[in-house]
C-alpha cells in the first residue's frame, strides 16, 4: 500500500510539473522529434485553445507564430505532409472545433488532388487524438520529447519579434470576394474536390464561420493563381487573398527555399491579424 501511495504521488508530481511547464511555454510546445508529432501537437493545441481565428494549412502555415507565442486570438493548425483540407474535413466530421474566422492556406491545396489520405488525417480519427485535445497532459505537445526539441528549436530560430508583426509586409492588399464562379476549364478531379470542399465550407458558414483562402509567402513562380483554387473560393463564397504574390521575394527570408524564417513568419501573422481587423471594420 505504501508503494502504491508513493507511485501515485510521483505520478501526480510529474503531471503537475508538466502542466506548469506547458503554462510557462505559452500553452504548448513548438516541436517534437518528428514533423508528424509536431503537427499533431500543433493541431491538438489549436483545438484546445478555441481561438477566434484558425489558420489551416501545410508545413508552410506550421511556421507561423500564434497564441502560444503571445499573438492572442489566433491558432496555427498547419500540418506537415498535409494541408487545410485535412483539417477542414476533421472540422466537418466534428473531430475539431470551428472558429469565427478561418484562413485556408492555398499553397499546398494541390496535395488533395491525389485523393490519398494523409497520415495526419487518419490519426485525427483515433481516440488518442481526441483525448489529447481535452487533456494536454496526454497530448502530442505535452510529451517529454516535445519540451526537449522545442528548446533546441528556440535556440536555432530565435524569437518571434512583436515589432515584426507590427511591421508586416505592407502590401496594401486585403482579402476580396471574387464574385460569381467563372467556370474555368477544370479536370474532373478538381471539379469533384471543389464540390466536396465547397459543401463543407457552406455547412460551416451556416454555423457562423467565415473563410479566407490565402496564398502565403513565398510567391509562386507564375503570377496567376491556379484556376481551380480561385474557382473553389468563388463557389464557396469565400474571400481570396494573394498575399504572398504581393510580397517582393527579397522581403521574404526562407530557411530552406520553401518555409519562412521566424521574422518573416511573424510578419505574416501580423498581416493575418490585421486582415481580420479590416474585414470586421468593413463587413461585406
Amino acid at each position: 500500500m505504501r508503494y502504491l501511495v508513493i507511485l501515485l504521488l510521483t505520478v501526480a508530481l510529474c503531471f503537475g510539473a508538466q502542466s506548469l511547464a506547458l503554462r510557462l511555454a505559452g500553452g504548448r510546445t513548438l516541436k517534437s522529434e518528428s514533423n508528424f508529432f509536431s503537427s499533431l501537437g500543433r493541431i491538438q493545441a489549436g483545438a484546445h485553445a478555441k481561438q477566434k481565428i484558425m489558420v489551416l494549412g501545410s508545413s508552410i502555415t506550421g511556421r507561423l507564430p500564434d497564441s502560444a507565442q503571445g499573438f492572442a486570438g489566433i491558432s496555427n493548425m498547419g500540418c506537415d505532409g498535409g494541408n487545410g483540407i485535412d483539417t477542414l474535413r476533421a472540422i466537418d466530421n466534428g473531430i475539431l472545433p470551428s472558429a469565427p474566422w478561418m484562413f485556408v492556406e492555398a499553397n499546398a491545396l494541390g496535395l488533395s488532388l491525389t485523393n490519398k489520405p494523409t497520415e495526419i488525417s487518419k490519426t485525427m480519427k483515433g481516440p488518442w487524438f481526441q483525448l489529447g485535445i481535452g487533456h494536454p497532459s496526454v497530448s502530442a505537445y505535452g510529451r517529454p520529447a516535445a519540451f526537449f526539441y522545442s528548446n533546441l528549436l528556440a535556440r536555432k530560430i530565435g524569437a518571434f519579434p512583436r515589432e515584426e508583426a507590427e511591421r508586416g509586409f505592407q502590401t496594401g492588399t486585403a482579402p476580396v470576394l471574387l464574385g460569381q464562379p467563372s467556370h474555368p476549364d477544370l479536370t474532373s478531379v478538381e471539379t469533384a474536390l471543389i464540390s466536396e470542399v465547397s459543401a463543407i465550407i457552406q455547412r460551416l458558414q451556416r454555423s457562423g464561420s467565415k473563410f479566407i483562402f490565402v496564398w502565403l509567402p513565398p510567391a509562386r513562380p507564375d503570377s496567376k493563381p491556379p484556376e481551380w483554387i480561385t474557382a473553389l473560393a468563388e463557389s464557396s463564397h469565400s474571400y481570396w487573398w494573394d498575399l504572398g504574390q504581393n510580397v517582393p521575394l527579397q522581403d521574404v527570408k526562407l530557411t530552406d527555399g520553401v518555409h519562412m524564417d521566424a521574422a518573416s513568419a511573424t510578419r505574416t501573422t501580423g498581416d493575418l491579424l490585421r486582415a481580420i481587423q479590416y474585414l470586421e471594420q468593413h463587413p461585406r
